[in-house]
């Protein structure tokens, strides 16, 4: 489940408020899509590199004080609470294919449901497990500064792994650095 949380500052720590049910992915509802194409230059054409700043994009949209959240596991409540915070997405159009890079901040990863309530609680984040780093690819590509194709992941099969050609793997590996970088100095 993908949600959107009002995130606001409380002294030394964050405060995170389920806000609303919302879709990553898919080129009518998914957020990724929606700010993605904002940011696009008009004319822009595949290959593609690009990069959104979830929470910066989120209010140049609009949306103030937001912020993404991913629940890996709405299923199993009872027994854990997985709640991932979505910083930033990198992505390389081409072909009609983009394999994107997601930094997600682990805000409580497998916790005791007793522990948090998941649509509002406190949160320090220099107990946070960040960098984490999700690879996936979305069937959808960029074509004269529009989005083409579904950007949506493509269905369960055999052939699912991200295909990464030198460039793409160059290209997210610099940024998952840079991140890293930044986390340790």
């Amino acid at each position: 489940m993908y949600a959107v949380y009002e995130r606001t500052s409380e002294a030394t720590r964050w405060r995170y408020r389920f806000q609303q049910v919302t879709s990553l992915f898919g080129c009518r509802n998914g957020r990724i899509p929606q700010l993605l194409v904002r940011s696009l230059p008009r004319g822009q054409n595949e290959p593609h590199r690009w990069h959104l700043d979830i929470p910066t994009a989120l209010g140049e949209a609009g949306v103030t004080n937001a912020t993404l959240i991913i629940d890996l596991k709405p299923q199993q409540r009872q027994s854990n609470v997985s709640l991932y915070e979505l910083l930033e997405v990198w992505g390389h159009s081409s072909s009609g294919w983009t394999p994107v890079m997601m930094h997600l901040r682990g805000l409580f990863v497998d916790a005791d449901p007793a522990t948090v309530d998941p649509r509002d609680f406190l949160y320090d984040l220099a107990e946070a497990d960040d960098p984490i780093f999700s690879v996936m690819y979305l069937a959808g590509g960029i074509a004269d500064g529009a989005l083409t194709g579904r950007w949506t992941a493509p269905g369960p099969s055999s052939t699912n792994g991200v295909l990464m050609w030198p460039e793409v793997m160059k290209y997210f590996c610099s940024e998952a650095d840079r991140v890293m970088q930044a986390r340790s100095g």
